[in-house]
């Protein structure tokens, strides 16, 4: 990743074709926008108007587009739905998918009247209490939509080739997604689950694999995303924007365009998660008091990274704190210029083609960090950083080992 990077734009627009749009440029690092992503209902919220689907479901049989108000468990597959799959109509309603599959016939909705929400697999809006499991959607604009709710569950579900996303959870609190897939959704647009204007959500041990880009959170708060697997995405496996107070710990990211990406947020702990031969790392690019910890980053291009953006991003004492950065093909820790007050403490980098630690911020701060083994320098910092101490630098290419702060 090069260069400085956009926080996302979100534009909403009523009384379109296709109901509502949000355009939302995640993006931005390699400046290609998502485009309007249809349906989506976001503005259906602000105005209020929630209408999904006309027909109920009898208790035997469902079809495409039927509307369900009580439990229910299919006893088939749908095949080709040419709209939506089922829609969610009342509180504290299961829809056991029993190893069945919601399938779309892979075309955008283009009838959609106005206000309506169209082309998603399973959709529940408005209705708290819902439980969404066991079985497949795939090829909608939207695999999974859950939007306006509070407590909710999906479980054991996969969600793939849908053009959108293949789970999407807005303006939400409580929301549990647990044990699912959502891989091989479409390029350019098609990532693996959108958290917006959401609070409270736990995202824990699903898999996202093979997607333009696996997690996008924005303006959301206070949100666990624990135990997942990012394999092979083009882009990050978790972008997190205009977000704050989440906890990004031991997921595992292996071969994607980069790890996790803060473009901005504030106080986000980023902990014990494991990198593999991705991009980047870890990227703080704008934010302040966001904690980077005993996080492990093998063979990345640039391990991890602060403060990439091309203004001040007035961020204050983020911290980076016991990784450990192994075999990066540049640099293994890099603090950009534009970088406010950065802690770096006690952090490992061993064997990075260029140097262990990159430091060209004045304002950060440097103490117990170890290199070892790194192509250029040990630790390269430009004057006036600031030396704590307790830093150590050895069999690195450039005989001075460190400059501008005391090595051992």
């Amino acid at each position: 990743m090069s260069g400085a990077l956009k926080a996302p734009a979100v534009q909403l627009e009523l009384g379109t074709p296709d109901g509502s749009k949000l355009e939302t440029r995640h993006r931005a690092a390699t400046g290609i926008p998502v485009g309007p992503i249809g349906a989506m209902i976001l503005a259906l919220a602000v105005v209020g108007a929630i209408l999904l689907g006309s027909g109920r479901a009898s208790a035997s049989h469902i079809k495409c587009g039927d509307k369900i108000t009580t439990d229910t468990r299919l006893d088939s597959d749908l095949v080709n739905c040419r709209n939506n799959g089922i829609v969610i109509g009342a509180d504290n309603v299961t829809l056991n998918l029993n190893g069945h599959t919601i399938d779309g016939d892979g075309k955008r909705f283009a009838a959609c009247p106005r206000r309506k929400v169209c082309d998603v697999g399973v959709v529940s809006i408005g209705h708290d209490g819902i439980t969404v499991r066991g079985g497949s959607v795939r090829q909608f604009g939207f695999g999974v939509l859950v939007g306006s709710a509070r407590r909710g569950r999906v479980l054991g579900v996969s969600s793939t080739r849908n053009r959108l996303f293949g789970f999407a959870v807005f303006d939400s609190a409580g929301i549990l997604v647990r044990d699912c897939s959502g891989s091989d959704n479409l390029v350019p647009d098609g990532d693996g689950m959108g958290l917006f204007g959401s609070h409270d959500v736990r995202i824990l041990g699903n898999s996202f694999r093979h997607n333009p880009l696996g997690i996008h959170i924005d303006e959301s708060t206070d949100n666990l995303i624990q135990g997942n697997l990012f394999s092979r995405g083009q882009e990050n496996a978790i972008f997190i924007t205009g977000s704050n107070r989440n906890r990004v710990r031991g997921n595992r990211c292996v071969r994607n365009g980069g790890c996790v990406l803060v473009a901005p947020g504030n106080r986000n702990v980023i902990a014990r998660n494991r990198v593999l031969r991705d991009g980047v790392g870890i990227a703080v690019e704008d934010g302040r008091r966001n904690l980077v910890a005993r996080n492990l980053v093998v063979g990345a291009r640039l391990g991890i990274r602060l403060g990439i953006h091309p203004e001040p991003v007035g961020g204050d004492s983020n911290i980076v704190r016991r990784n450990l950065v192994r075999g990066s093909g540049d640099d293994a820790f890099r603090v950009d210029k534009k970088d406010d007050h950065s802690l770096l403490s006690r952090n490992l980098a061993i064997g990075a083609g260029d140097d262990g630690f990159d430091v060209r911020s004045r304002t950060a701060k440097l103490t117990g960090n170890r290199a070892v083994g790194n192509a250029d320098l040990g630790i390269e910092a430009v004057r006036g950083v600031t030396d704590r101490g307790g830093n150590r630098a050895s069999g690195n290419g450039d005989p001075r080992q460190c400059v501008n702060v005391t090595c051992h």
